[in-house]
């Protein structure tokens, strides 16, 4: 199809080739109506079983709307060509992302909750992708992922078609395909299961299987065992290795079902993983064994080019340093374009993971999973030996310190002043002593946002609907609303809401700082990345960005600010509206602050509160609960 290059295709001009599969190439054009580059994928007619599979994937795309699947301008015919049109993503896929190194715990579930939403999406209008994979998944920058190529989509009504191969051929990557597909059709479980096998290549960098022949690979699939994600990462902890594994699983009924339950789960991993409740791997995997050791094969190939993706937008370091430390989860790995920082952690021992700003110059190699001592294998054995005495450590570490050290995530910041000489962001503080004024402002935003109806709203007096996780003498309902507690100084006590992400949208909740230093909320929360508004008891209010492996360092994107508008000692009502990369903050209705900030644009909510020395508890008490879709 190289002739096509240079040649018109309905207002398109085709450039050159980006890639080819199967019987379609994929052509950069230019849209001569829109003056923009586009990418083309061209089939001939004389390709009749391409052709079906070609306008089946025109039909997913075309009833599907979702900001993470990779939509379609156009669908035409010119002479024997038939031809798609999309748009041209410059940053490659995440299969060359992988390749350069795996992901950190954090970037891998930023990604997979992404993928996920857009996942579930297509499942909730019965329709299955049938061929997820590295390849398929477009990646606009390193943070922000498309799901691409619906071209082996069916509707889960479809029951027609043979379920493994068609003419001979498989259907589907046999790295991805879930050991149902031997037996029965393509369902949301071989979905899953599909997506667990690209969650373990971004958080290893390597496939669970490998052989020589597609049909080799598909029976290991069917038969062995993989290793967790932890046998190649030690450093990645049991409650990860959980939830890929169970989305692993050889029984779907095993398996999530839904992606949404699964990317829950692993943000859950990555935030709080002591309530993240595990089943028995060996029941997931009965009859199964291991795979053995061996070289990590080459990935499955793809039709695409894999462009050189862009450079994030690199992160200058901030000029201030704190004293507040930020426990840090074991699971995380600091991603390849993170500035250097000086945030110190220490190693830990037990299933607790515990950091503190105190470093002992190397980290620890942290256990597998106790599941896994069961195999029989000496060395395993051995394993399980030293497993056993970590735990009885760590059980008499727990019972003689604070019962705040079985929580690990984050130790908030002094209120000292800080320097932030950072060009890219912008924010402005209002002291807010001229209430009226600054109310009458920005009446008008709020009230057109409160005037609307919001997509949830919990007076968080009980956690009937579940949207809370509630752990004992952390996050909990009392008679009064949801209470987060803290039980040691120099922490900062995160609890994450269950299935809700904000993207575009606005929070707004009461807080009341009963005790300890500062109450509020995080948003866009992925790991150890977030952005965090609250109140102190000084009567300040402050907007700060963490990032992936920045220690105990924030960005302070609005510092401690005094303002009239809170009431201290008393329930206040905090509204963060965050659209694209700007955010506005009110409390009690007054705006108070403004800000913008590219850096994250999807994550989860929590509530949080924090103590500083010598302040050892801290009670913030949470009460109506709003989440508004902008």
């Amino acid at each position: 199809m190289s002739e096509l290059e240079g040649t018109q295709l309905g207002p398109y001009t085709i450039i050159r080739l980006l890639g080819k599969g199967g019987m379609a190439r994929v052509y950069l054009a230019r849209d001569n109506e829109r003056d923009q580059e586009v990418a083309i994928k061209v089939v001939h007619e004389d390709n009749t079983d391409f052709i079906e599979r070609f306008r089946r994937e025109i039909g997913a795309i075309d009833s599907l709307s979702h900001e993470h699947i990779l939509p379609a301008y156009d669908y035409d015919t010119q002479d024997h060509w038939h031809y798609l049109v999309m748009p041209h993503i410059k940053g490659g896929t995440l299969r060359h992302l992988i390749k350069k190194s795996a992901l950190s715990p954090a970037h891998a579930g930023e990604i997979l909750y992404q993928l996920a939403d857009a996942l579930q999406t297509a499942h909730d209008q019965g329709i299955i992708h049938r061929d997820i994979k590295p390849s398929n998944i477009l990646m606009r920058d390193p943070h922000y992922a498309y799901l691409a190529d619906f071209g082996l989509a069916k509707s889960l009504e479809a029951t027609q078609e043979m379920t493994l191969t068609q003419s001979g051929t498989l259907l589907g990557t046999p790295e991805y395909m879930a050991p149902d597909l031997a037996e029965g059709p393509a369902t949301t479980s071989s979905d899953i299961y599909a997506l667990g096998v690209v969650l373990y290549q971004m958080l290893t960098g390597r496939l669970p299987f490998t052989a020589e022949t597609p049909i080799a690979v598909y029976w290991k699939q069917i038969r062995e065992r993989p290793r967790p994600p932890s046998h190649w990462k030690p450093n990645l902890s049991p409650a990860i290795d959980y939830v890929v594994m169970r989305a692993l699983a050889k029984h779907p009924t095993h398996r999530y079902q839904s992606v949404g339950e699964m990317a829950d789960d692993f943000q859950i991993a990555l935030i709080s993983p002591e309530i993240l409740t595990m089943d028995n791997e060996e029941e997931l995997y009965e009859g199964t064994s291991f795979e053995p050791e061996e070289e990590p094969g080459e990935e499955e190939t793809s039709y695409r080019e894999e462009p050189e993706a862009p450079s994030h937008p690199s992160r200058p370091t901030p000029k201030h340093t704190s004293r507040e430390r930020l426990v840090l989860p074991t699971n995380t790995l600091s991603p390849p374009t993170a500035s250097p920082r000086s945030g110190k952690i220490t190693p830990y021992h037990g299933s607790q993971p515990v950091y503190t700003e105190h470093s002992s110059g190397a980290r620890s190699i942290p256990p597998s999973r106790a599941a896994l001592a069961a195999r029989k294998r000496s060395q395993l054995r051995k394993r399980q030996i030293r497993i056993l005495s970590i735990i009885l450590i760590g059980l008499l570490l727990i019972v003689g310190l604070p019962m705040a050290f079985i929580y690990y995530i984050f130790v908030t910041h002094s209120n000292a002043q800080h320097t932030n000489d950072m060009p890219t962001i912008t924010a402005t503080a209002r002291n807010t002593s001229n209430s009226n004024i600054a109310a009458t402002a920005t009446a008008g935003p709020v009230a057109t946002l409160t005037s609307q109806e919001p997509m949830l709203t919990n007076p968080l007096t009980s956690n009937q609907d579940g949207i809370l996780n509630e752990v004992a003498n952390h996050c909990s309902f009392q008679n009064d609303g949801y209470h987060v507690l803290v039980k040691q100084s120099d922490y900062l006590q995160p609890c994450p809401l269950r299935n809700q992400v904000l993207n575009d949208g606005a929070l707004q909740v009461d807080v009341t700082l009963l005790n300890g230093n500062n109450a509020g909320m995080l948003l866009r929360l992925n790991g150890e990345q977030f952005y965090d508004f609250e109140i102190n008891d000084q009567g300040q209010f402050f907007f700060r960005r963490h990032d992936v492996g920045s220690g105990v360092n924030y960005v302070d994107l609005i510092r401690p600010t005094i303002s009239t508008a809170i009431k201290l000692g008393q329930r206040n009502t905090l509204l963060a509206i965050a659209r694209n990369a700007d955010f506005k903050l009110y409390i009690n209705g007054i705006f108070v602050g403004e800000t913008s900030d590219s850096f994250y644009s999807s994550g989860q909510i929590a509530l949080t509160a924090g103590t500083l020395a010598p302040q050892q508890n801290g009670d913030g008490l949470f009460n109506d609960l709003k989440l508004y879709k902008l």
